[in-house]
């Protein structure tokens, strides 16, 4: 909402000397609703597709390898950090742990944290040896390629088409 106190125009109100206009709020609402737009779309295209077809396909699209990797390792291992985090906290339920607003919780808590990343440091070592063990090289090899097909053409026109009569609608009343 930084761009009320940029924008000319008539002054809404004033804070520590800087002035925020009408125009600019608008002007921050709007660019507001545009990332939401662009946010929720991107969502709604990627959110359905499975992280390792996505990986693949991102590939495909030419993000430097080190991207991906760096995208399918973390999908793999949050959830396996999700895993060890709910071994942690069943191990503390079954020592009558029971949290609360006191100095004993933030240090249980801080040692919960601590162990979390101990254990993560040593899984990824081991991760590390068993990659080196069958032999990682730095690419992963794809069983199945993927193909440019029919429905693929008909759903870039339609978005072509789609975008079009956006951006005809844009000029027309922007």
């Amino acid at each position: 909402m930084y761009a009320a106190f940029y924008h000319t125009g008539e002054v809404w109100f004033t804070l520590f000397g800087f002035e925020a206009t009408w125009e600019g709020f608008y002007k921050a609402c709007e660019i507001t609703l545009k990332a939401n737009a662009v946010v929720l779309t991107l969502l709604a295209l990627v959110g359905t597709i499975d992280a390792i077809v996505l990986g693949h396909a991102l590939n495909r699209l030419r993000v430097p390898e080190n991207l991906v990797h760096l995208m399918l390792f973390s999908v793999r291992y949050i959830d396996v950090l999700k895993q060890e985090y709910f071994r942690l906290r069943v191990a503390m339920k079954a020592r009558c742990f029971q949290p609360g607003n006191n100095l004993h919780t933030y240090r249980s808590i801080g040692y919960l944290l601590g162990m979390l990343l101990v254990r993560s440091i040593e899984r990824s070592e081991r991760i590390l040896e068993a990659m080196k063990c069958r032999g990682f090289q730095g690419k992963f090899y794809l069983l199945g390629e993927f193909h440019f097909q029919r429905r693929d053409r008909l759903f870039c026109l339609v978005s072509f088409l789609f975008l079009l009569g956006l951006f005809i609608l844009d000029i027309r009343y922007g």
